[in-house]
């Protein structure tokens, strides 16, 4: 998508929000039940409803009565999207009041309207990360350019005098492949996934004059919840830093839990047949692991769950042993993660041992690209007759 088309779709977007209209962000490929969210939120809100995938003018929704128990907002919603790698994303919808307050803590955070940096984002901005841009640079009218991830960065601007880069953590190697001057690149700003040491050091050798913001947060409670700022040197794999003003990030057991005034107001997951109210205002354990660090900054650690965070994506890896096994019918599956070597994340780890029948990493991928898409290609696939285990025996 061009540079201009992007621009324009995302100044009706901005427009359509300032004139009070509740939006839905739709992911640019149609997923099946997309009709049905679109109807609930059209019964929730009480203005009009706006629907775009951000590469076109956004269309109009006719409002639905309210079904039997059912209640209407009497504030503006913004319904988007997770990143669901299945094609079945879960919708999350948060009332205009919060994604402003959200907006105007993150901007002050970041010291937008006190930066006169050429401000250009990476991320799609359809998505939670990519939205919270959009509405954070909007709100201090601080202009921000989506481009393409292309190899080169064909698009980037090059006769200014200092850039600022949103970045996801596998953007990196997209970054370290621009044809920038030493000095041109003055700040990196890092959400939406683990930004890994090694990635980190590659930008730190290239652009050793960096400021580094490392950020963390769930779409679901606020895409952007706790920030790291400082030279890119001094970063650590996993700072998170401290939480923005009104969050409340406690480890407990090690895991945090979250009690925040930006989580979202519902969600509709697949098979999106339910509304369902968010969590208010109490504790949520984000299933994310993470410590406290003395000087009271925070460290994140990985998830708690069998959800794996695959180059910003999530992937159950319950689900992938499942269909393995229903494939192949393998004596063990294991599914397990490595860090990735470049842009953090990880890299998940798939060991097999056969059963009577032989299996060939290449049939196991198209197996998995047929419910995780184009991340089975990240995939470590090793045919094994025994597993790799620790010294716990797991």
């Amino acid at each position: 998508m061009s540079v201009t088309d992007r621009s324009t779709a995302l100044t009706a977007y901005r427009a359509a929000v300032a004139e009070g209209w509740s939006t839905l962000v739709r992911p640019p490929t149609v997923y099946d039940g997309l009709d049905v969210v679109v109807a609930h939120l059209a019964r929730r809100s009480g203005p009009p409803l706006l629907v775009t995938d951000l590469t076109g003018p956004p269309r109009p929704v006719a409002s639905l009565a309210p079904r039997e128990g059912e209640t209407r907002c009497d504030e503006p919603l913004l319904g988007f999207h997770t990143s669901g790698s299945t094609g079945r994303p879960t919708c999350v919808v948060y009332r205009r009041s919060v994604v402003d307050a959200h907006a105007r803590a993150i901007a002050e955070r970041l010291r937008l309207d006190e930066d006169d940096a050429t401000w250009v984002a990476l991320p799609p901005p359809g998505f939670a990360y990519g939205l919270s841009i959009v509405h954070s640079q909007a709100i201090t009218e601080v202009p921000v350019t989506f481009l393409d991830a292309e190899w080169g960065l064909p698009d980037l601007p090059r006769d200014v005098e200092r850039l600022a880069v949103y970045l996801l953590p596998q953007h990196v190697p997209v970054l370290l492949s621009a044809n920038l001057p030493r000095r041109a690149l003055g700040r990196v700003l890092v959400a939406g996934g683990r930004l890994s040491g090694a990635a980190a050091r590659a930008i730190a050798e290239r652009f050793p004059h960096v400021e580094l913001t490392n950020m963390y947060g769930q779409a679901e409670l606020g895409p952007r919840l706790t920030t790291w700022t400082g030279p890119i040197g001094e970063f650590v794999e996993g700072t998170v830093g401290t939480p923005l003003p009104g969050v409340d990030l406690q480890v407990r057991d090690g895991e945090f839990h979250a009690r925040t005034p930006y989580a979202m107001a519902a969600s509709v997951p697949a098979p999106y047949g339910v509304l369902r109210e968010g969590p208010g205002t109490g504790f949520v354990a984000t299933r994310d692991r993470g410590s406290e660090l003395p000087d009271g900054t925070l460290r994140h650690e990985g998830r708690a769950d069998h959800v794996l965070n695959v180059a910003g994506t999530k992937i159950d890896a319950q689900v992938v042993r499942g269909l393995i096994e229903g494939a192949f019918a393998p004596i063990v599956v294991r599914v397990d993660a490595r860090p990735a070597r470049v842009g953090g994340d990880v890299v998940p780890v798939i060991q097999i041992v056969p059963g009577e029948g032989a299996v060939a990493r290449g049939a196991v991928r198209r197996v998995l690209h047929a419910e995780i898409g184009s991340v089975a290609a990240l995939c470590d696939i090793r045919i094994v007759d025994r597993l790799e285990v620790g010294e716990s025996g797991k």
